[in-house]
């Protein structure tokens, strides 16, 4: 069968539509503005191509162009960026660089992380009052529990063999304020000197300590006195100043020893009232408004 003079080859495919296949057909009788408004129809429904390095490229027909269509609800261009710092001196400046008249702290403390949200909406005084911002420029100081609290806070409401908590106690006993660090010293030395004693009774002393009697397989007996309570001078938060935290003295007698540890005294008040503390001192150093909470 011949073919129109004025036909294309039929085949069972779908008619080509890509630029590049439609150069290649047979094409009797067309005219070059027909063959011209084909392929520019081809290169308006399917512009977008792969250009060097994966750019975006698009191929338009002679005489077209790409123009961006303004949005007027449109947010300006903003900064995208998440810094979490480490000490309350780098948060201080880095807010105190980047941060403008909507700028608000957000301190929360179950998290644990006083966070600066840089591009936050504005405010009823503003210019613009309660205009969107994009808030997408954020800087979190994490409060990390200090070396010291974690290490004693690791064996609180614990209650270990004497000889273990002797050990603890001489190689923390910096750390601790009242009573002084030699008596501790003292008090952890005899510890470990009636490891496998039987303590058969304790009596309490006019100043609220404790003496414990103690009697060994040769018969030598004697006595061991634990206060009631000591005091630690630690920082709560990694980077921060000391403070006092009063610890109380736990124990249980055992036919196998002395079985000792501590619990701490309101530390969960002295928690929060350092992070509350901290939190406002960032808010005077870096005028900014602070909110204690946390978003939705």
């Amino acid at each position: 069968m011949t073919l129109p003079p004025t036909a294309i080859e039929e085949t069972d495919m779908a008619p080509p539509t890509d630029p590049e296949t439609l150069t290649e057909l047979p094409l009797i009788g067309y005219s070059p503005d027909a063959l011209a408004a084909v392929l520019d129809g081809a290169r308006i429904a399917d512009p977008e191509r792969e250009g060097f390095n994966g750019a975006k490229v698009f191929l338009l027909p002679e005489g077209h162009q790409l123009k961006e269509l303004p949005d007027p609800h449109a947010l300006p261009p903003s900064i995208r960026q998440s810094v979490t710092l480490d000490d309350a001196a780098s948060h201080i400046t880095y807010v105190n660089r980047f941060s403008a008249e909507t700028s608000v702290l957000i301190a929360d403390y179950d998290a644990g992380r006083i966070q600066a949200r840089l591009d936050w909406h504005g405010h009823n005084q503003h210019d613009a009052p309660l205009s969107a911002r994009h808030d997408q420029h954020n800087a979190t100081f994490k409060l990390l529990p200090s070396e010291e609290f974690t290490r004693w806070n690791s064996i609180a409401d614990k209650l270990q063999e004497q000889t273990d908590f002797a050990l603890f106690l001489e190689e923390n006993a910096s750390d601790i304020v009242d009573p002084e660090p030699g008596v501790m010293i003292e008090i952890s030395r005899d510890l470990e000197a009636s490891q496998g004693a039987k303590f058969r009774s304790k009596a309490r002393l006019d100043n609220g300590d404790r003496t414990f009697t103690y009697e060994q397989d040769t018969v030598v007996k004697g006595d061991i006195t634990i206060p009631t309570s000591f005091t630690l001078e630690i920082p709560l938060y990694h980077g921060e100043e000391p403070t006092q935290l009063e610890c109380l003295f736990r124990w249980r007698p055992t036919p196998d020893g002395l079985l000792l540890g501590f619990r701490w005294r309101r530390v969960e008040y002295a928690r929060r009232s350092h992070f509350n503390a901290i939190a406002t001192r960032i808010a005077e150093e870096t005028g900014l408004p602070l909110f204690f909470g946390r978003t939705a």
